[in-house]
C-alpha cells in the first residue's frame, strides 16, 4: 500500500482523486446526462444564441425564480436581496470577508467540508467549532447566550454527514439567533438532495427579523460540467454592505451559464426532482452499502439523503489517510475525513467520504474496484490471526 500522504487540504485530495480511474472524491455532479438532459445539451447553440439577444436583467430574473421556484421558497422569489456568483466558493467569500469586517466570533458547524474554515480563517475571522447536536439540544441557550457569537455558520444539510433540521427545529434556531443578536448564515449547497422544498425557510427568516445570509448553488445537483451559478441572499439590513463588496469582486455571471442552468432547473420542474436527481443518488447509496458490506467500511449513520456517504472505519490499525491510500492504489479516489473536523483531524480519521453524483454503472464497478481492495488488504491479518 502506498504511505499515507498527508495534504493541507481536501481541494488537493479531490485533485489526487481527478486523476484516479474512479473519482468518488469531489460532491461536483458528475453523472451522466439522461435523454431528456440530452435534449438540453442538443441546444447549446440555440441557448448560447438566446443568451447574446436576451437582456441580462431578463436571464437574471428568469434564473432566479427558477431556482426559487423549485425549491420551494416562494418568500425568496418575492424579494431581490440577492447577488449573483459564478460559484459557492465565491459566495462564501463575500460572507468570510463581511464576517471578519464586523470583528466578531464566528461559530462554524463540525464536521465540515474544510474550505469554510480555510476562507473564513484567510479573511481573518474568529473561529469557534459547534457541534451538530449544541443546535437541537439543550446546548444552542449556551452556544448563543450572553457574550457568545456574533455569527453562526452552519451547512444545512450538512457535508458529509447529511444533518439538518426539521421545520420546528430550524424556527427555533432561528428565533435564539433572532434574539441572541447573532448573525445567522447558512450554506444550502445541497438543498436539492432533501425535502427542503416543502415548507419555506425564508419565510422563517424574514418573519423572525433575523440578521441573515444564505449561499446556495447548483453545482452540487445537475451535471453541468461545473458549469454553475450561486445565489447569495441577504437579510435586509445587510444587503447594501454585501451589495458593495460584491461590487468589488463581480460584474456578473455568464449569460449563457445563467440560461443553461435554468434550463436543468426547468426541466427538473417538469419532471420532478424525484426522477432527475434524486432517485440516482439513492440508488448509488444502496450500492455503495451492499457492495462494502462485511469490510471495515460501515455507513456512518443510518439515514441520507445527500450526494455523499459518511463512512466510518471499523479497523483499529487503519486510519482516514491508509484507507484513501490504499483506495487511490486500486484506482479508486476518495476522501479522508480528518479535514472535515477541521479543529480536531484526530476524530476525523475515524472516517472517510465516497462522492455519489456518478453514472450508475461507473460508480458500481467503482464500488466492487474498492471492495476489492479492501477485502484484500484484509486477508493477511486474518490468516495470521487464524
Amino acid at each position: 500500500m502506498t504511505p499515507p500522504v498527508i495534504l493541507p487540504n481536501l481541494t488537493q485530495y479531490e485533485h489526487l482523486g481527478i486523476e484516479c480511474e474512479f473519482n468518488l472524491a469531489d460532491g461536483h455532479a458528475h453523472q451522466f446526462q439522461d435523454p431528456a438532459q440530452q435534449l438540453i445539451v442538443r441546444q447549446l447553440p440555440s441557448l448560447f444564441a438566446e443568451s447574446e439577444r436576451r437582456p441580462l436583467r431578463d436571464l437574471e430574473e428568469e434564473f432566479r425564480l427558477a431556482f426559487y421556484g423549485l425549491a420551494g421558497q416562494p418568500t425568496a422569489a418575492d424579494r431581490r436581496r440577492t447577488l449573483l456568483c459564478q460559484s459557492a466558493s465565491q459566495s462564501i467569500d463575500l460572507v468570510a470577508a463581511f464576517l471578519s469586517a464586523q470583528g466578531t466570533q464566528v461559530g462554524l458547524l463540525r464536521p465540515c467540508f474544510d474550505n469554510l474554515p480555510g476562507i473564513l480563517r484567510r479573511r481573518g475571522a474568529l473561529l469557534r467549532p459547534v457541534a451538530e447536536h449544541d443546535l437541537t439540544g439543550p446546548g444552542l441557550e449556551r452556544l448563543l447566550g450572553e457574550g457568545g457569537l456574533g455569527a453562526l455558520f452552519v451547512t444545512l444539510p450538512n457535508n458529509p454527514t447529511g444533518f439538518t433540521l426539521t421545520e420546528p427545529e430550524f424556527a427555533r434556531l432561528v428565533q435564539r439567533c433572532a434574539t441572541a443578536g447573532t448573525l445567522l448564515v447558512i450554506d444550502w449547497t445541497f438543498r436539492f438532495h432533501t425535502g427542503c422544498e416543502r415548507w419555506d425557510q425564508y419565510a422563517v427568516l424574514e418573519n423572525s427579523g433575523v440578521s441573515y445570509l444564505c449561499v446556495e448553488d447548483t453545482g452540487k445537483t445537475w451535471p453541468t460540467l461545473d458549469m454553475k451559478c450561486s445565489i447569495l441572499a441577504a437579510s435586509e439590513d445587510l444587503y447594501g454592505p454585501l451589495y458593495e463588496l460584491h461590487n468589488d469582486l463581480l460584474l456578473n455571471v455568464s449569460p449563457f451559464v445563467l440560461r443553461l442552468v435554468t434550463r436543468y432547473l426547468q426541466d427538473s420542474a417538469e419532471r420532478g426532482l424525484e426522477a432527475t436527481v434524486r432517485w440516482l443518488v439513492r440508488e448509488n447509496r444502496a450500492v455503495l452499502r451492499r457492495g462494502l458490506r462485511g469490510t471495515v467500511l460501515a455507513p456512518a449513520g443510518p439515514v441520507a439523503t445527500i450526494s455523499v456517504e459518511w463512512m466510518r472505519i471499523g479497523s483499529p490499525v487503519l486510519s482516514a489517510l491508509d484507507v484513501v491510500g490504499l483506495l487511490a492504489d486500486a484506482g479508486v479516489g476518495i476522501l479522508p475525513g480528518d479535514h472535515f473536523h477541521w479543529e480536531d483531524p484526530q476524530t476525523g480519521s475515524r472516517y472517510v467520504r465516497f462522492a455519489l453524483a456518478r453514472d450508475p454503472a461507473v460508480f458500481a464497478a467503482a464500488c466492487a474496484r474498492a471492495r476489492a481492495a479492501l477485502v484484500a488488504a484484509a486477508l493477511p491479518r486474518r490468516e495470521g490471526a487464524a
